[in-house]
């Protein structure tokens, strides 16, 4: 049997997407999560996830995982034929940001760029980080300031200082990268 919906009343913590269930793989209740980083080990047996929906959400309990081509399959606790499974297609899958592994020397996640404000080195407000993009050579921050957009590549070459307390990050832009 299926968990219980969520609470919606209750507060959750902070969440971080790791990917979306595409489909179902076999008989069992096994599903396709198709992850946001194909390198992340994160996901285990017996972790927690939240799964997503745009009108509801409910947890569920990571009862299996392996790699299967670009895909990670899981099994959840609850969910044990592919007629069970077929309710989850379509859901974000999402863990508590604190269980996630602590970041390198010099690493963030994409989710804790997220509206940070982007200023250059020279003082000037160039808006709000709206999502990051993986782009395989590199990662890019889509700034926003209204109807104006930068993307901001994440290299050591532009970005200067990132400030996580401040919900601030400088960089020095290369030629071409903006239009001020």
């Amino acid at each position: 049997m299926p968990p219980d919906s969520d609470n919606a009343n209750q507060r959750a913590p902070a969440l971080c997407r790791l990917g979306i269930i595409v489909n179902t793989h076999g008989v069992a209740g096994e599903v396709r999560l198709l992850p946001d980083n194909p390198d992340s080990t994160t996901l285990h047996p017996g972790q927690q996830v939240t799964l997503r929906w745009p009108e509801r959400s409910l947890s569920a309990r990571v009862r299996a995982v392996r790699p299967h081509k670009r895909f990670r399959l899981l099994v959840l606790d609850g969910y044990t034929s592919a007629t069970a499974a077929e309710a989850l297609v379509g859901a974000v899958v999402e863990i508590a940001a604190d269980q996630l592994p602590k970041p390198g020397a010099n690493e963030v996640y994409h989710h804790q760029l997220l509206g940070l404000r982007v200023w250059t080195d020279a003082g000037c407000a160039l808006g709000v980080v709206e999502s990051v993009m993986a782009t395989g050579s590199n990662d890019v921050c889509v700034v926003r300031d209204g109807p104006r957009e930068y993307l901001i590549p994440l290299i050591a070459d532009v970005v200067r200082d990132i400030d996580l307390a401040n919900r601030r990050m400088t960089i020095t832009p290369i030629p071409g990268l903006l239009d001020l």
